[in-house]
């Protein structure tokens, strides 16, 4: 034996096994049993010849070597298990940590599309809450046929948890049109608004004249004349409540009433017949101007009694308004009088056109005024004024009173 093997040979036996084992090794290689020092790759111990054969090239290059990533120990390159521990080495030791790697991460898809189905069922489910806004307040809403509520007084509601998928809306109010629409709650939905604007419900009004061919004046305002073969007009649509109609031709009477429109109506108006008035206007052109006079006179007197005899209980207009009560005029003058005590008012251009019946006449006329009272008070100015008249029980009474132009004013 030569030196060389006699030297591979020493070393020590495992305390565990007895097995012989160099002090260069970490493990045993019978037991695995651990032992102190580097860990190397043990030289293969060679069998007793009484001769030596030279090592070739191929022999003396070490063969590649793979450390064990659990033990340390080197293992020839193509082993999958270390000889020592038994771990997977090399190539062999990556693959269980990639295919475990791939299943968490597939583990952890399969539990993301489990918990967005359940979510997305549960969100189908429980659905969203909708607010609904409407003008004006206090409305009923009704969705898919089912009452909601009532908007509050600023005309908000939200409402329970709607479900996803398409659904009705009706908007319920006295005085306004119904509303409906469609509308679609969506996965993506976290909440819903609507808006909605009612409608005034507005009505018809039919009037069947006799004669055929009459004008038809609503709150004063023209809608035309019936027909010349039927009578009847229908009106455009008109705002719930109050309201004044008058129908009138040349040689009659005008007819007037008084509507509440709650829905479409129909009025049947007969006029009666009136004598035509003389061409001579003298007359009637002379009674007006001497009603204008002391209209204006009572209004130099400060005299409010006086003052209000030439008005007519019920006006067909007042400046702005429609239908006022003598009683407002009278506050309007009282309150005047009461600030000023001078009080001048002047007439001119004075013009009078009497209608075909001789009971109406249309007055325009220029008025200056100036008014003057207590700590240096003061009102003047000139407008252009038109007066509306209407003989009433024997005497000219004023039925309208407007302003069509001012001229300037002074305050």
């Amino acid at each position: 034996m030569t030196e060389k093997t006699s030297n591979s040979m020493r070393g020590e036996v495992c305390p565990s096994c007895g097995a012989p084992v160099q002090s260069a090794w970490k493990f045993c290689k019978q037991c695995g049993h651990a032992n102190e020092g580097t860990v190397v790759r043990p030289q293969r111990v060679v069998a007793q010849p009484t001769y030596v054969i030279a090592p070739t090239v191929a022999d003396q290059a070490p063969p590649p070597e793979t450390e064990c990533g659990s033990c340390g120990l080197r293992n020839d390159r193509g082993a999958q298990t270390c000889e020592a521990c038994g771990a997977l080495v090399g190539s062999h030791a990556g693959k269980p940590r990639l295919k475990k790697a791939a299943v968490a991460v597939a583990a952890m898809l399969i539990v993301l599309i489990l918990a967005t189905g359940v979510a997305a069922a549960g969100w189908y489910a429980l659905g969203v809450k909708v607010t609904i806004q409407t003008d004006p307040g206090d409305s009923k809403i009704v969705i898919d046929g089912q009452e909601a509520g009532r908007t509050n007084e600023y005309g908000s509601l939200t409402t329970s948890r709607i479900r996803v998928g398409d659904h009705s809306l009706t908007v319920i109010r006295e005085g306004y049109d119904e509303w409906k629409q469609s509308f679609n709650v969506v996965f993506t939905d976290l909440s819903k608004n609507l808006n909605v604007k009612l409608n005034v419900t507005k009505f018809k009004l039919t009037v069947v004249s006799s004669p055929a061919g009459s004008e038809v004046l609503v709150d004063n305002d023209s809608m035309g004349n019936t027909n010349e073969a039927s009578g009847t007009l229908e009106t455009t649509p008109l705002a719930p409540g109050e309201h004044t109609v008058v129908v009138r031709r040349d040689g009659y009477r005008d007819w007037k009433q008084n509507v509440t429109l709650k829905a479409d109506q129909k009025l049947e108006a007969t006029l009666s017949s009136a004598p035509l008035y003389n061409a001579d206007t003298s007359s009637a052109d002379s009674e007006i101007r001497n009603v204008l006079e002391g209209w204006a006179q009572a209004t130099r007197n400060r005299d409010l009694d006086s003052h209000m005899r030439y008005y007519a209980d019920i006006l067909d207009y007042y400046y702005a308004r429609t239908q006022v009560a003598s009683d407002k005029i009278r506050e309007d003058r009282s309150r005047a009088f009461q600030k000023f005590n001078y009080l001048s008012i002047q007439l001119s251009n004075i013009n009078i056109q009497l209608d075909s019946t001789g009971q109406r006449a249309s007055v325009v006329l220029d008025k200056s005024f100036d008014f003057r009272g207590d700590n240096n008070a003061f009102y003047n100015g000139s407008v252009q004024n038109q007066l509306m008249l209407t003989k009433l029980g024997g005497g000219w009474l004023i039925t309208g009173e407007k302003e069509l132009k001012v001229y300037y004013v002074n305050k």
